[in-house]
């Protein structure tokens, strides 16, 4: 009798082992953030400090074309802490017009580092004035948030008032209107770019800090989950790493795991001023950065 019922059981413990599969499955696809820390697969293990650059597009006053094969100023500065340790992101706001001490080139606002000598250069100036290293950088180009934005269908944003804004040079023609809506690529990239406010550089911060959070809300929709390979494709069209492949793959899914309310975003503090020469610039606060970059590295 006993031998009899060993096929059963058998058939049952497959059925338990599919069964789990098929729940282990949905969770890591749907809701990832249910499956335990240590079941979880292809996500870092250790700290990662990413610096995310933004950059400008210039254009040829004649042609209007775009000039492709020249660093351009960085129009977004950001520096990323994944800590799979705690389970939290943060985030640090850079203002571009931060003024700072770029090793070779003496005093300038900080977005003109990339002009001078590209990610790398721009990677040394912001470790130095955090006093903090940086691992590795993603420089993404303008394209990247209109062609994702459009493949998510849109993502929704309150602006929070009128933004009028032409400048031909830039091929920039924005005209927002207030009020919570749905955003499309180029909408959304008019959003982030505005600037022409009483805040100036660190409104724009604030903007740039509030659709980061509104577009990793649409990322991780459970719909949106079928378009990973079209969304990765974009974003790879667009950007220049030194992350190698693997890590890259790791960084996106741990992201996946994370809930918004351990996502936190900061700027590095700043007094506004002018000087001859620069313009518009913002002193750094070197004594209230550090307060404020100790908890974000550790």
């Amino acid at each position: 009798m006993k031998r009899g019922h060993k096929p059963d059981f058998i058939r049952l413990l497959a059925l338990v082992i599919v069964a789990l599969a098929i729940i282990f499955f949905y969770l890591n696809a749907f809701i990832p953030r249910l499956i335990p820390k240590f079941t979880r697969f292809g996500i870092i293990r250790q700290p990662v400090t990413l610096l995310i650059l933004g950059t400008d597009v210039d254009f040829d006053m004649v042609t209007k074309k775009e000039i492709g094969d020249i660093n351009t100023r960085t129009d977004t500065i950001m520096v990323a802490r994944f800590n799979p340790i705690n389970n939290k992101i943060k985030l640090l706001s850079i203002p571009r017009d931060t003024y700072v001490n770029i090793p070779g080139f003496g005093f300038s606002k900080i977005n003109a580092a990339h002009v001078y000598g590209g990610p790398n250069l721009t990677k040394q100036t912001v470790s130095e004035l955090l006093n903090r290293p940086i691992d590795h950088y993603i420089e993404i180009q303008p394209e990247v948030v209109i062609e994702l934005v459009d493949l998510l269908g849109g993502v929704n944003i309150e602006v929070e008032k009128d933004m009028s804004y032409v400048d031909r040079a830039q091929k920039l023609d924005i005209n927002l209107r207030q009020g919570k809506q749905k955003l499309s690529g180029k909408l959304a990239h008019d959003y982030i770019r505005f600037r022409h406010d009483a805040m100036g550089d660190l409104g724009r911060v604030e903007r740039q800090q509030k659709f980061l959070t509104a577009l990793t809300r649409t990322l991780l929709r459970p719909a949106n989950i079928i378009k990973s390979p079209l969304l990765l494709g974009a974003i790879l069209k667009h950007v220049k790493t030194d992350l190698s492949p693997g890590l890259l793959f790791r960084l996106i899914n741990y992201c996946r795991f994370i809930p918004l309310d351990k996502i936190a975003a900061q700027t590095a503090p700043g007094i506004p001023t002018t000087v001859p020469g620069a313009g518009s610039i913002i002193i750094p606060d070197k004594s209230a950065l550090q307060k404020l970059v100790i908890p974000i590295m550790f």
